[in-house]
């Protein structure tokens, strides 16, 4: 019921200012369908978790926000301004489950802004990380793969430059606590933050990026739990010394007490999930282009490099001409993710570096590093769920049994002079399961995308899109589907 008050309470502000200010509105509706039981892989991956993983289904899509105002005489922005938005997601077909109900709300948040400085709360879909964020497989940390939960963020939106280095050198930041509801553990927090900087002008041709993120999953209690010496009576660590403690990666001061067991004494409370960022860009006058990197982390062993080169790598090229030609290539990314390393195949307890990093799986949250079903990181470590039977024939693993996979990924979009937009999206992984339980061979999968876009009105944005996926492979049900809607948007 709270939900669902913020909900209305977010619409009816937002329609009280649609006079004084311009308020942007959207409805779509649209239709999946698959051969078999399962969507395929690139019809419901970076979906924020609005695509369920199995059964056609119709879906209506409704969405309100109130951008940031420009100025009266100029196109900046009001020193101080207030936004917000809804978008809610109405899927009709499925039968609902506790993870995939029929109604989803990826968007219901307000923000207040001063000058570079922002102040959000609510959910709101986003990602995190250095890279192409149309057209990428999904970045490694924090991929827009699971649907947003609640948070309070405050956070700098743009590099904001320093004026005393000239503008040479500009930083972002933000700081995050959010509430991981309706999960299968109860009262389970997020704590997230980055600090990413820039070297070079905006306007110079070469510039240079570099960064981090860091993502805790701390606190909560469940029934599986107790008895294990994973927890106290169920409950894990919630006081404000243990949050000191996870927000700044240090060992407690005791390895266990009437708070918590040596698990956590001795893994620095919470379940970890962060990214080194490095990226070179270089703008031309027709075209621009992007070099990054990923490097994933869990533990001190990543943060120490000890797992190269596991981590997402990825070129992008955008071409700046605007020429009309018959057909014009937009932009093309091409990626490359390996998660084999993972510090080693050995889980030592009492080593500086301890290895077998398990990507994603973890003791104490025994969903790991998801919300409600979906991966949160890159989707190419999947849940169980989505397993073909010849695969889920390995029991062992833990909610994610494989996280040592190595993927080739591109995607590219381009327009017709006098016709759609087009996109595709072209994916081949080799997938080994986990340490703890290999697989014999590596199994193989192929997942790729092709969709249009029509702009069937000029004077306004009404647009029909249809998409044809396909899976074929070892890891993943064989599988053709697609999808078609209309959206309009004033």
């Amino acid at each position: 019921m709270r939900q669902f008050y913020l909900i209305g309470s977010i619409a009816l502000g937002l329609l009280r200012v649609g006079s004084a200010q311009s308020v942007q509105y959207s409805a779509e509706l649209g239709g999946f369908g698959a051969s078999s039981a399962q969507n395929p892989f690139w019809l419901r991956t970076n979906q924020y978790g609005t695509v369920p993983l199995r059964e056609s289904f119709g879906t209506l899509r409704l969405g309100i926000s109130r951008p940031y105002a420009p100025r009266p005489d100029t196109t900046r922005k009001k020193r101080i301004d207030w936004g917000g938005g809804l978008y809610a997601v109405a899927n009709a077909g499925p039968r609902p489950l506790p993870d995939q109900p029929a109604l989803l709300v990826p968007d219901a948040y307000v923000t207040v802004r001063y000058r570079w400085l922002e102040l959000f709360g609510g959910n709101r879909r986003e990602v995190y990380g250095l890279g192409d964020t149309l057209l990428t497989s999904g970045f490694v940390a924090w991929s827009g793969n699971a649907l947003p939960f609640p948070k309070v963020q405050l956070h700098m939106p743009d590099f904001v430059p320093l004026a005393f280095t000239r503008n040479r050198i500009a930083v972002r930041a933000g700081y995050a606590h959010g509430w991981l509801v309706n999960s299968y553990i109860q009262g389970s927090y997020l704590h997230q933050k980055y600090l990413y900087g820039r070297i070079g002008r905006p306007q110079a041709r070469l510039n240079v990026y570099v960064g981090l993120n860091h993502q805790v999953q701390w606190g909560g209690r469940a029934d599986y739990l107790i008895g294990t010496d994973l927890s106290v009576d169920g409950s894990l660590p919630t006081s404000f010394r243990d949050y000191l403690s996870l927000i700044t990666g240090r060992y407690p001061d005791a390895l266990q007490n009437n708070r918590f067991t040596t698990f956590d004494g001795t893994n620095r409370i919470g379940n970890h999930v962060g990214s080194y960022d490095l990226a070179l860009a270089w703008t031309g006058r027709r075209e621009s282009w992007l070099l990054y990197h990923q490097h994933m982390y869990e533990d001190a062993s990543g943060l120490a490099l000890q797992n190269v080169p596991d981590g997402l790598t990825g070129l992008r090229f955008l071409n700046k001409q605007t020429n009309p030609v018959r057909f014009r290539v937009e932009r093309v990314v091409l990626e490359w993710l390996s998660t084999t390393n993972q510090s080693g195949a050995t889980f030592d307890q009492m080593a500086r570096y301890q290895g077998g990093d398990n990507y994603f799986n973890n003791s104490q949250y025994r969903e790991g590093w998801s919300y409600r079903g979906h991966t949160l990181g890159t989707p190419f470590i999947a849940p169980r769920a989505s397993f073909s039977e010849a695969v889920n024939a390995f029991t062992g693993g833990g909610y994610f049994p494989n996280n040592r996979v190595r993927v080739w990924y591109g995607g590219g979009s381009g327009r017709f002079r006098r016709g759609p937009l087009l996109t595709t999206r072209l994916s081949y992984s080799r997938n080994r399961g986990t340490f703890t339980q290999p697989y014999p061979t590596a199994f193989r999968q192929f997942s790729g995308l092709l969709s249009a876009q029509w702009n069937l009105y000029k004077k306004a944005p009404l647009w029909l899109t249809t998409a044809l996926a396909l899976d074929r492979g070892d890891l993943f049900p064989t599988s053709t589907g697609g999808s078609i809607s209309l959206k309009k948007s004033w």
